[in-house]
């Protein structure tokens, strides 16, 4: 096999994405925007990925209404495409909400906004529209191979607090963007639910229940131990009491 050879296999994926350039091809089809390595995606109001709503879209010198999502470059290995480099860049998200997304690198730890670099979303809508031409080329598809963004990057873990009827009460430190719900438990309810920056380092999407043994006994009747700490946290606008807190109390937790 040579470099000639998997050039001429990935031939038709290539002249597909050029049948179906967002330049000027107007077929909602068209999004995509053909090179020598690879390919460019393209997003359009009808057809984008999860959480770009409100974003503006303008023609352009193209074809349609239209944001740049992501790109697509073979992977290879000698002479040999082993595979697909995908990344995104949401560029859009940070012009058109900088309070929420920001187009850094690296995110200060004290800025609480997200990266619009590889999230999940745009990763998932990429590969689903490049599965897609792969087939209509009627080309194997190569694995995807990208660098997942940090989640602490992503958005914020939510510290989710469930109770049971009998008083019985755990937490759960859950992922960004996964439902706090699907770690509720039979008979249990979900209570409180703190945003939390900066927890990559704690056990995540896992329940954590207190050993009331190991527990200080100073703390009001209708009080549980958890509540307290979603009540300090509140109060103070500080995601660093997690830090402490765990490392105060972790000989009391079992997960």
């Amino acid at each position: 096999m040579s470099h000639h050879s998997e050039h001429i296999r990935i031939k038709p994926v290539l002249d597909l994405a050029r049948q179906l350039d967002i330049a000027t091809n107007p077929d909602p089809l068209a999004i995509f925007e053909s090179g020598s390595a690879g390919f460019q995606v393209w997003c359009t109001p009808e057809d984008r990925p999860n959480g770009w709503d409100g974003i503006q879209m303008v023609p352009g010198s193209f074809s349609k209404p239209c944001e740049y999502v992501g790109s697509v470059n073979w992977q290879w290995e000698d002479s040999q495409i082993v595979g697909l480099e995908i990344e995104t860049s949401a560029y859009a998200l940070a012009e058109q909400k900088p309070d929420l997304f920001c187009d850094l690198n690296e995110i200060p730890r004290d800025d609480h906004r997200r990266t619009i670099f590889n999230r999940d979303a745009d990763i998932e809508w990429l590969q689903e529209k490049v599965t897609w031409l792969f087939a209509e080329a009627g080309v194997p598809l190569p694995p995807f191979m990208y660098e997942q963004a940090p989640l602490s990057q992503i958005g914020p873990y939510i510290l989710a607090h469930y109770i049971a009827s009998d008083g019985d009460e755990y937490v759960v430190l859950v992922s960004p963007e996964l439902d706090p719900q699907e770690f509720c438990q039979p008979g249990y309810v979900l209570t409180d639910a703190l945003e939390v920056w900066g927890a990559g380092e704690f056990p995540a999407d896992v329940p954590l229940i207190p050993d009331y043994d190991e527990l200080e006994p100073d703390i009001e009747p209708d009080e549980g131990p958890l509540v307290e700490e979603y009540e300090n946290a509140s109060r103070l606008g500080d995601d660093n009491w997690m830090e402490s807190a765990y490392e105060d109390g972790v000989s009391g937790w079992e997960e």
